[in-house]
Parts: C-alpha cells; structure tokens; sequence
C-alpha cells in the first residue's frame, strides 16, 4: 500500500513525497545563452516562473555591472508611471477611467524604448497642463474671496462703530478651524485695540452663475471651507503685527487698507468679473487634462506598468550571468518536473546542463501555485517558508485554519453570510479577476477560497454552538418539558446548570441529600402520568445535536457557554500542539535525523502529554462525572496542585479528586515530564555532538559531515556562490565555485547554550501556547456578547 506521499506526486518518478507535501524536486543547472539573444531568452524563461537565477558576481559592486543602467532606467520610468497614477485619481470623473489591460507588448525588444521616448513626450504635457491648472485655482480663490470680501457688510458695521481718524482695515480669509485661535490672538496681539468680525464664507455651489458653482465644485473642499475675517484699527503697529498673525494662520489678505465704499463696489464687481472667466478657463482645463489622460495614458498604462516590471528584472537577472565575449552563462535552480518545459521554452542552440549538487547546499524551495492553496500557502510563508523537502504546513493549514476561525466566529447567520459572499467571488472569479481592483477588494479576492471554508466552519459551529445572530433555535428536540409560554415555569437548579420546565401542576420542592447539597426534587401529579418518585436529572436527555435550546431562557447561559468554548479551546490547542510535533517527526524521520527523533520528539510529546495533555483529559472526566454542586471540581486548581504542591488534592472548598488514585497518578506524571526534559531532552544531544566529533576528529573526517538539525544548518544553507573574475569552466567546477563548502567549525559552549535554549523555550512555549489558544475562547465570547447587544438595535 503506498504511502501518505505518494498521494502528493503528479509523475511516479519524482522523488517520493515531492509535490505539494514537500517541495518539488530541484535541479541544479547551468545555461549557456547566446549573448545576442539572452534577453528574449530572458523573456521566454520568465513567463514560465519557474528558474531562480544565482548571482555569479557577488563580488562586483552594484554600479560596477553593465545592467545598472537598465535597472536605473526602469526606476526612473517607474516614478513617472506613480505621477500618472497621482494624477489620474486626483481627475477621475465619476464614471471611472477606462483603463486598457496588457496586450504583451511587454515582451517585445523594443518595448522599453518605445515606453521611454512616449514617455518623455507626455510628461512635459502633463505637467504643463496641470500647473496652468494650479494658477488658474490660486486665481479662482483670489478673485472668490475677493469678491466676498468687498461684499461683506460686515467692513461697514465696523467702521461706522469705530471713533477717531487714521482707521485702517486689513480683510480677507482663513481656513474654518482656526477661527477660534485667530480671533483670542487677534485680541491679545492688539492688546483689545482691534475689532474683529468673523463669518463664513459662502459656498460656491450657491453662486447664480452656473460657471463659478460648477468651478467650485472641482476645487478640494479644504480650499473652500473658509471664514471671512475684518480686523479694524488705528495704530500702524497693530496691523504689522496682525498682518504676521494672519500669515501664520494660513490667511489669505484680499484688503489690506481702508477704502471707501465706492472703490469697494468697483473692486467687487471687477473681481466677479474676472471670477466668470476665470471658472470657464477652469473647467476647461479640467476637461483638457482628462481628455489627455483618457487618449493617451489611459489605453498603455498597464502596458507601460508590464514592461518596467519586465525589464527591470531581465536587467537584474543580467546582472547575475557571467557575460562573455559571445555568450552569457548562468546557473540557475530549476524544478526537475519543469526541465523539459523549460527546453521547450529556449532555442536549440542554447546548452542546458545537469551540475551535480555539493552535498552540504540546500536547494530553494518550490510548489507548484494554483489558485486554491496560494491563500493558505500565504499565511505559512508570511510566519517563514519551509525548508527543502520540509512538511508543508499549508496543506494542514487548509483544514486547521478555516476550523478554528469557525470556532471563534461560530454563528450560523454570519457563517452564511460569508460562505455566500465568498460563494459569490468563487461563481464571478473570472469577470472580477480580468478587472481591476483596489488593494482591499484584490486582497479579499485572493482569499476567496479561504472565505469559503471559514465560513462553511462558522456555520457549522453555529450549528453546534446554536447561535444565529445571537437567538437561539429549536432544529434540535429540546431534553427539557416544554409548554405554552403562559402555562410555563423556569426552575433555577441548584445542584446543576441544567434549565427545567414544567406544568404548574406539578410540585417541586429543596430537599437535602446526605452530603447536605440542595437539590430540586420534582412531585408529579396524576395528571403527568409520570412517576412522581423521579428526578429533573432522571428526565433529561440531551438534544440530538447542538446546544440545547432551552439555554435561551436560561440565568446561567453566560457561565455555561464559557465553561464550554473554554474547556474546547484547552484541546484543540493541545491537539494542535501534538500535530506541529508530529510534523516535526515526520521532518527528521525524512532526513534521518534519529538523534532529533529519540532525544527530541519522543521527550517532548511526554512532556506534551503528561501536563496539559493530561489536563485535557481531566476536562473529558470532568464533563463525563455527575456533581451535585453547581460548579464541581475546579481544574484550575488541580493544575496548580499539580505543578505546585504535587499529591495534594485538597482545596478551599472541598476535595479535587476526579478518580481514584488521581494523586499517586499526577505525581508519577510531573516525574516522568521532569526527567524526560531533562535526562532525555537537554544533554544528550550535545554529548551526541562532542562523541561524534572526537570520533571524526581521530579519523581524520570533518565534523561538519555530521547530520544535524535543519535550523542548525543555517549557516550552510545560506551560503551563496562566490564568483571569480577568472573564466567558468563547465562541469561541477561551476557549482563548487558557486557553492564552497563551509569552513569547519565546532563549538562545544555553543552547541550547550543552544540546546539549553531551545529546552527552555519548548517548556515555556507549551505553557504560553496553551495559554494562547485561550484566545479561541474569549474571541468567541466576544462575538456571541456582542450579538447579544446589537439584537436589540
């Protein structure tokens, strides 16, 4: 019977478990490119996405190798292509811009040359454009302001009120939300020697005139958001200092001397004047910008967009090969199942060769995308990617990601609400992937195979959990009796957590058992035609599925549901614990690691499962054990006594056994987690180290040809090619010129510290993790509160 990674391979000659499981299988191999064509070749390889290039001139100095310059060319080109997108959302009308899509142009040779010269043609006239547009806005707010400032009544209220001669008047405007602070400075600037008069400035969008409100419409509504001020003084002084005042609020001055009423009417009907022209000049200038935006920016923006992400990095690519006289040599990585589709890709004068791989190089990692997992592989690789031929966790994430989403936002309403949404994207996926998208909307899209699952989980934990918008339903046969609302009676019990109806007709009276705890003991009549001698317990029976609905009417709802999404949280966080161990085995097992297997998975899963696996079986007990307390034993209490003060059982309200020999148990179990961290967990393997180095060093071996650890190759892995002015040869020369093995190198303090380290912090992380998983709980909580609150609105 094959194995769990034979399910994972698309071709039976692939190495086993290569594929999404694992990484794919990669080869090592060098190219030889004619130099005259390396960059369609370039092309043709970085349409497939498929080859990670090495750099071969690591000891060059950037600006010293011949692609700089292309690299720098597509930035600058880039910068002006981000004006364009300024621009085109500061002018967007409101039925959008009718953005072409790539046509491929991208790839022709000429490409970045024909973008270059269109560019330096329609940037000069862009700019041109938009900062005639600018002066014609400071001239439309002078000559607005202007004329509200020679129509203000406001001037001559103020100077018929102020007495004495030499009056002097300094107007104009200010933004909206200094009034305040301009008017208390204005007071104490002119130590109270000045009169003041703040008003609003009319919105254009009021004006008569069509031009000057459609005008008003285009400018940013900061600019127009303004109050008329008038300051009336007599001193020279007071309107220096009011003057600097009034430029460090951001003001705008349209009158800076008394005038008489006549000149003011004169000035005012000159400025709606040149307030008339200068709005259709306006206007048109907008609709000159957009018409040059629409017919010749808007049809090869994402072209343009294309061909700098192409060229910049053939250009970067180029600057990794080692160029010769008359050809262009590269090593690169490349899937082994891809090799043939990437022959198929180059001419046939081009060399490919297999180079065999130094032992101590570990290739880069590579699965094969598609549009299922790309979201679930996101997730994993934004926490770090895995190592070659590492587990891939996304595979699991798959499941555990969704399903611990449904157990935080368990609802079966919202749950459906996303499922459809996400159903909906899944349907319309090919129209809504041709368009273009902000960056939220793309974001969401992208996941939508993830939506699709979390909310396919929440409904099905708002199924278990029975909660739609915080109400509770009846799809499942309640265990209680139930009648007609106004022939009902709710019983709080007092030995359980357990909601009871019944018929008014039936008795019910405390009674105490022999351990002195108070119970309800229900007397049925006649007409019950049951047996009156049983209890409430005795006539319950739980709900097929769910939580029982009868919990709506319940006074201990809130206590219950905690309890239980809490006691949940505790064992999947567990379980999940004992997976990324299990992972862990399965990686080491593959390297034949069987140090890390004997002295590192099997003590920590004891550890694992003799301390908070252990606590989760108690919570399994405890939920299988009747009590007639309320509350019964406390865990929480157990578990300090168990870390704590090991063999006591006893606390401050009564025993905390759970079974039989519980203490004898719980102090064999801190025992055995204690040794098996310490005598299984943090000295073997540096002693395993030091032996195996004294050994190799004896015969004369290399202690780095030592199996170790994959996080303690680091080092090895990250070693990169180091390249020489000297010419490459073919052959394994290349990849051992590449790929220099490491120096060797052991250290004895530095293998202890790292391995007390790594004890310390697996103990520890089992503790913060467990805790952690809490979250899953109080997330949960908060969501089914805060549906409980909004149900009334």
């Amino acid at each position: 019977m094959p194995g769990i990674d034979a399910f994972f391979r698309d071709d039976p000659n692939e190495e086993a478990a290569s594929g999404m499981f694992r990484s794919q299988d990669m080869k090592l191999v060098s190219i030889a490119f004619e130099r005259d064509r390396v960059k369609k070749d370039l092309l043709a390889l970085g349409s497939l996405g498929v080859v990670q290039f090495c750099d071969m001139n690591k000891d060059c100095l950037s600006f010293g190798k011949e692609n700089t310059r292309d690299v720098r060319r597509c930035e600058g080109a880039f910068r002006k292509l981000r004006l364009f997108e300024e621009e085109l959302r500061r002018w967007e009308p409101a039925s959008g811009w009718p953005i072409g899509q790539a046509t491929g142009l991208a790839h022709k040779d000429t490409a970045l040359e024909d973008m270059e010269r269109s560019l330096d043609v329609l940037c000069p006239e862009l700019d041109n454009e938009v900062r005639r547009n600018n002066e014609l806005t400071q001239n439309w707010l002078a000559y607005y302001e202007g004329f509200h400032v020679m129509a203000s009544d406001n001037i001559n209220v103020l100077t018929e009120s102020a007495t004495g001669g030499g009056l002097h008047l300094l107007a104009g405007t200010i933004p909206s939300s200094k009034v305040g602070i301009f008017e208390r400075l204005a007071f104490r600037t002119s130590h109270g020697y000045c009169k003041t008069s703040l008003s609003p400035l009319p919105p254009p969008e009021r004006s008569e005139n069509l031009h000057i409100a459609e005008a008003g419409s285009l400018l940013p509504e900061a600019e127009v958001q303004r109050h008329l001020f008038v300051c009336v003084f007599h001193a020279q002084n007071v309107g220096s200092r009011l003057r600097k005042l009034a430029h460090s609020m951001e003001a705008r001055i349209a009158l800076d001397d008394a005038t008489s009423e006549q000149q003011r009417r004169e000035k005012e009907k000159k400025n709606y004047d040149d307030l008339a022209d200068c709005s259709v000049m306006l206007v048109k200038s907008k609709s000159s910008i957009q018409n040059l935006l629409i017919n010749k920016v808007c049809p090869r923006l994402r072209d343009w967009e294309h061909t700098v992400v192409v060229h910049k990095a053939i250009a970067h690519t180029m600057n990794m090969l080692q160029i010769r006289a008359h050809s262009a040599i590269a090593v690169c990585w490349v899937p082994a199942c891809k090799i043939p589709e990437v022959k198929r890709h180059l001419r046939s004068e081009t060399l490919l060769m297999d180079l065999d791989l130094p032992s101590h190089v570990m290739p880069p990692t590579y699965f094969e995308p598609n549009k299922y997992i790309d979201a679930f592989q996101a997730i994993v690789n934004s926490y770090g990617a895995p190592r070659y031929k590492e587990v891939n966790p996304a595979v699991f994430t798959i499941v555990t990601f969704p399903f611990l989403f449904g157990v935080m936002y368990g609802d079966i309403g919202h749950g459906l609400m996303v499922t459809v949404a996400a159903a909906i994207m899944i349907l319309m996926e090919k129209s809504l992937g041709a368009s273009r998208l902000n960056e939220m909307v793309a974001m969401i899209f992208d996941a939508r195979y993830l939506l699709f699952l979390m909310g396919l989980f929440a409904t099905w934990y708002g199924f278990l959990y029975n909660d739609t918008f915080g109400l509770m339903l009846s799809y499942s046969e309640s265990g209680y009796q139930m009648t007609s609302p106004e022939n009902t009676t709710l019983v709080n019990m007092t030995h359980s957590s357990f909601v009871s109806f019944g018929n008014q007709g039936c008795g019910y009276e405390t009674r105490t058992n022999e351990a002195g705890v108070e119970y309800i003991w229900r007397q049925l009549c006649q007409e019950c035609g049951v047996n009156h001698s049983e209890t409430l317990d005795d006539l319950y029976s739980p709900p097929t599925f769910g939580v029982d609905s009868a919990w709506t009417m319940g006074s201990h709802k809130l206590d219950f549901f905690n309890s239980m999404k809490m006691k949940n949280a505790i064992i999947l966080g567990v379980i999940q614990m004992l997976l990324g161990l299990v992972l862990q085995y399965m990686n080491s097992r593959y390297w034949k690691d069987w140090k890390h297997i004997y002295f590192g998975f099997i003590p920590e899963v004891i550890f694992l499962s003799c301390t908070f696996g252990y606590m989760s079986l108690l919570i399994v007990i405890k939920w299988l054990t009747p009590f007639q307390d309320a509350c019964g034993v406390s865990l929480l209490e157990t578990m300090v006594n168990f870390f704590l003060s090991p063999g006591k059982l006893a606390g401050p309200k009564g025993d905390l056994s759970l079974y039989p020999g519980q203490a004898q148990v719980q102090v064999f179990l801190l025992i055995i987690s204690f040794l098996a961290v310490i005598l299984l967990m943090l000295v073997p393997i540096p002693y395993i180290e030091w032996a195996y180095h004294n050994k190799s060093s004896r015969q004369g071996e290399s202690s780095s040809l030592l199996p170790r650890r994959r996080e303690d190759e680091e080092e090895m892995d990250s070693v990169e090619g180091r390249s020489t002015n000297s010419q490459f040869m073919h052959g394994d020369s290349i990849a051992n010129q590449l790929f220099p093995p490491p120096a060797p190198h052991f250290d004895m303090q530095e293998i202890v510290i790292k391995q007390v380290i790594h004890t310390i912090e697996f103990v520890l992380g089992t503790v913060s993790n467990t805790a952690s998983y809490l979250r899953l709980w109080a997330l949960s909580l908060a969501h089914a509160q805060l549906s409980d609150v909004c149900l009334p609105l």
